[in-house]
C-alpha cells in the first residue's frame, strides 16, 4: 500500500491529464492456412476515445487509453468490418515536452463483425485480441497532440469452425493508426 501511495504521488507531482482523442485507421490482417500466408486489402476505418497520461518522472510515465476501434480488411468486394473496443496500456518515454514514444500491450474486446451487406459474422472471430502498440506522438503546448502507432495483433482471432470450412486459419490484425487528441486537464 506504501508504494502504491508513492506512485500515485509521484504521478501527481510530475503531472497526471486526460484527453480525448479520434482519428483514422489502415487495418489489414495476415491470414495463414496449410503453410500459405496471404493479405487482403487494408481497410480504412476510424478510432476515437479517451486517454490518461500519468509521469512518474520527468522522462517516463504511463499512458493507457480505451477507444473504440474500426478494422477489418477487404478482398476484391467482399470487406468485413470489425469493431473492437481496445485498451492499450503504454510505457510513455518523453524526449521533452513536445515529443514522447509509447510502447506497450494492448487488449481489444471484439463488439461487432459484419460482411459488406451487414450480416452478423462475429461468431466467426474470437472475443478478444492482445497486441503490442509502439508510436509516437507531438504534444503541442496548447494541448492538442498528433499520435502515428502501429499495433500488430499477437493472438489468432479465427473461430472458424472447420468442420464447416474443412480448416481453421490463422487470422492476425495489424493497425495503423493516425490520431489527433487534445488535453482536457492536466500538466504533461
Amino acid at each position: 500500500m506504501t508504494i502504491l501511495s508513492l506512485v500515485c504521488a509521484s504521478a501527481y507531482s510530475q503531472g497526471i491529464s486526460f484527453g480525448i482523442k479520434a482519428g483514422v485507421n489502415v487495418a489489414d490482417v495476415a491470414v495463414s492456412s496449410s503453410g500459405n500466408v496471404s493479405s487482403p486489402d487494408p481497410l480504412i476505418g476510424i478510432h476515437g476515445g479517451a486517454y490518461l497520461t500519468a509521469m512518474f518522472t520527468e522522462h517516463i510515465g504511463l499512458q493507457p487509453e480505451v477507444l473504440y476501434s474500426g478494422e477489418g480488411y477487404k478482398s476484391g468486394s467482399q470487406k468485413l468490418h470489425l469493431n473492437y473496443i481496445t485498451i492499450p496500456v503504454l510505457f510513455r518515454y518523453s524526449v521533452n515536452d513536445l515529443l514522447s514514444f509509447h510502447v506497450g500491450p494492448q487488449f481489444g474486446i471484439l463488439a461487432s463483425a459484419k460482411d459488406q451487406d451487414s450480416n452478423d459474422a462475429k461468431d466467426l472471430f474470437k472475443s478478444s485480441n492482445l497486441g503490442v502498440a509502439i508510436g509516437g506522438a507531438i504534444d503541442l503546448p496548447m494541448g492538442l497532440n498528433f499520435t502515428l502507432r502501429y499495433v500488430a495483433g499477437l493472438s489468432n482471432i479465427s473461430n472458424f469452425d472447420t468442420a464447416f470450412t474443412g480448416s481453421n486459419p490463422t487470422i492476425k490484425t495489424g493497425n495503423f493508426q493516425i490520431s489527433v487528441g487534445y488535453k482536457l486537464f492536466g500538466g504533461k
